[in-house]
């Protein structure tokens, strides 16, 4: 059996999330394949319902309960838990980025943006690319926002930003040095400063009028780099663009 489940939490359960539950202990060896929209499908449930049964089992989400499965006894092939070891890697990182998140922070941020002349987002390397998608949604929304990836341009903050505007800044590492210097230029300016960082105690933060911590795990690493993951920055700028789209 699977999920391991007191007959009185058993009892809880609704009809459909048992139903659920009996479905998953009798094709504990299908488990791997199965995806949580396929479990709806077969057991003619919501996924909401599924997701429900799960964490009231004690799981965070099927992932976790794959890999607490997996610890218990190798009924999987190694592709299969690899691949899993992956699913619940990503689900570690949003989970604990979600967790991080301060409501009035998200609340702060938007009413800058809202309030800001230009917004200006601050990112290198990769993260460019999660400051270049952050920027179209907040075009898409009405707002001047411009990219600024340029180490050279990023030296010239004090001609580029007024006191009116917003400087937001995106690194995973904070291992850029002119991030942190833009961040104190804009500062002095009197411009507003937003930093979404995966560490904490950088100096972003000593710059910064709000700090989001995200968390991040490397997911590349070899002999001749190493590169960490940028969900937890998405999620961020995701959960900002959408609150800004919707209120």
């Amino acid at each position: 059996m699977p999920i391991k489940i007191s007959d009185e939490d058993y009892l809880n359960l609704s009809e459909s999330e048992k139903h659920v539950i009996d479905y998953l202990n009798d094709h504990e060896k299908e488990l791997s394949d199965l995806s949580i929209t396929m479990i709806a499908a077969r057991t003619y449930t919501s996924l909401a319902t599924v997701s429900r049964a799960i964490r009231k089992c004690g799981y965070n989400g099927i992932s976790e309960l794959r890999y607490s499965l997996q610890q218990r006894q190798p009924l999987y092939s190694p592709d299969s838990l690899s691949v899993n070891d992956i699913l619940t890697q990503s689900l570690r990182e949003c989970t604990r980025t979600i967790d991080n998140i301060s409501i009035p922070s998200i609340l702060k941020i938007t009413e800058y943006i809202k309030s800001a002349n230009r917004i200006f987002i601050y990112a290198r390397g990769y993260t460019a690319l999660v400051a270049e998608e952050f920027q179209h949604y907040l075009m898409l929304l009405g707002y001047n926002a411009f990219v600024m990836k340029d180490s050279i341009i990023m030296k010239r903050t004090e001609y580029l930003v007024k006191s009116d505007d917003l400087v937001f800044i995106i690194s995973v590492r904070n291992t850029t040095p002119e991030l942190a210097e833009s961040a104190e230029m804009a500062k002095k300016i009197g411009a507003k400063v937003v930093s979404c960082c995966c560490v904490e105690g950088t100096n972003l933060e000593k710059f910064s009028d709000v700090t989001v911590i995200g968390y991040s795990e490397n997911i590349v690493e070899n002999d001749a780099a190493s590169s960490y993951s940028r969900v937890s920055l998405t999620i961020i700028c995701h959960i900002i663009t959408e609150y800004l789209g919707k209120y």
